[in-house]
């Protein structure tokens, strides 16, 4: 462990400046944030969110400018996270914690969520979480969702890019549902927030929603549902880490202890944010964090798939 945080007085004593770049709005983590200020009185927190795609680009263009980076980033484009931390861009955080074995990369990464993906529909319900389902679906009732498909624009959106690119390497039927998505014309928006308000305005398939945003959207509109799997859902976490070049690491390891501590945890579940600890937690097929992001990092993988995707939307290639 780090001696900077390897006790808990250490974390105690946390104070200054702490940039957060987050990819949950600030509305879903008050709780957190709250129980968060009330145990670190002297630290003050610049919570950043944007777009996992945007905050990752800021990330690079602060390690390119040479200066002191942002002090924790917390995503759930867990490709782009992990590729910064395979590629050195971490420091040890010395935080204890219980979560589970594939919950943690070494002493740099850490899942803080599992959070379902979903596909979200209006209208009578039938199976549509797999990339078969999805097919069989799209081509039984095509001019039903003709029109009426959002996805997220996974140039933009890292969460979005990662669901796809995960269909595409494990799903055999992957090229089926590109074929059909393409039949009925999707429509991509570049947030799963934007994804989430077109259902609620009239869509009538999003894929790829994050499971808090599909249950509040469900909830308030009682013609919109999850659709249901033979399948469980795959899982995104959201990941954190400290940069190297962090300008107040014992803040963010402060952060990050109180992130994955009981009280943390619960604050996550009462905001619907899927803790991995606790009663609200949900069995959910993860993404480990391992050495086995190396098949996701690949370029070659991620072109193929980009370019697939492309087509699929009608989006002529860069």
């Amino acid at each position: 462990m780090s001696p900077r945080c390897g006790n808990s007085s250490a974390a105690e004593m946390a104070r200054g400046r702490l940039t957060l770049l987050s990819a949950a709005e600030r509305r879903y983590c008050e709780p957190l944030l709250a129980s968060f200020a009330a145990r670190h009185p002297a630290v003050e927190l610049d919570f950043v969110f944007g777009i996992s795609t945007s905050l990752h680009q800021r990330f690079l263009a602060e390690l390119a400018a040479g200066d002191a980076t942002a002090d924790l980033i917390w995503s759930s484009a867990m490709d782009l996270q992990m590729g910064l931390v395979l590629q050195g861009e971490a420091q040890p955080h010395g935080v204890a914690h219980g979560l589970p074995h594939w919950a943690a990369y070494r002493d740099l990464a850490l899942s803080t969520t599992a959070e379902p993906i979903v596909t979200l529909m209006r209208g009578p319900p039938a199976p549509a979480g797999t990339p078969g389902e999805l097919a069989a679906l799209l081509r039984a009732q095509a001019p039903r969702f003709r029109g009426q498909v959002v996805v997220p624009d996974i140039e933009a959106n890292g969460l979005g890019f990662l669901s796809m690119l995960r269909w595409s390497l494990e799903a055999p039927e992957f090229g089926a549902m590109l074929d059909a998505l393409a039949a009925v014309a999707p429509r991509p928006v570049g947030s799963i927030g934007q994804l989430a308000a077109a259902m609620e305005q009239g869509a009538g398939l999003g894929l790829h929603v994050l499971g808090a945003y599909a249950a509040r959207a469900a909830a308030a509109h009682p013609d919109l549902s999850v659709a249901p799997s033979a399948a469980p859902p795959a899982a995104v976490a959201r990941v954190a880490f400290i940069p190297r070049r962090a300008a107040n690491p014992e803040a963010a390891a402060a952060f990050l202890a109180h992130l994955v501590s009981p009280e943390g945890q619960a604050a996550l579940g009462a905001a619907g944010l899927y803790p991995l600890l606790g009663a609200a937690a949900q069995p959910v097929s993860s993404i480990a964090l391992d050495q086995g992001f190396e098949r996701l990092l690949d370029p070659a993988n991620r072109e193929a798939m980009l370019s697939s995707w492309r087509e699929a939307v009608g989006r002529k290639h860069a």
